[in-house]
């Protein structure tokens, strides 16, 4: 009895990864037009990336116009508590 639930488990075993090789082989590859849908979503990511890169850049170029401003208002501001010091 133990021999055939031996055997059995032999056999089942064998028919299993049998059948995921046959499940998992015959599976026909990737197609023309998945080839192409992934190509053309690798584009789109790419020209995201390139617009993301841009309003980086752009965010980059506000920020500095912003500190300039402010570093001018301060300027100002000091120049003007400078000039009510001096007046009577």
């Amino acid at each position: 009895m133990a021999k055939m639930k031996n055997l059995f488990f032999i056999l089942l075993t064998v028919v299993a990864l049998t059948g995921s090789t046959f499940l998992v082989g015959c599976g026909g590859g990737v197609d023309e037009e998945q080839i192409a849908m992934l190509n053309d979503l690798i584009a789109e990511v790419d020209a995201m990336t390139a617009q993301l890169n841009s309003c980086n850049d752009q965010k980059s170029d506000l920020q500095k116009q912003i500190a300039d401003s402010e570093a001018q208002i301060q300027e100002w501001q000091n120049m003007a508590k400078a000039a009510n010091k001096n007046c009577p």
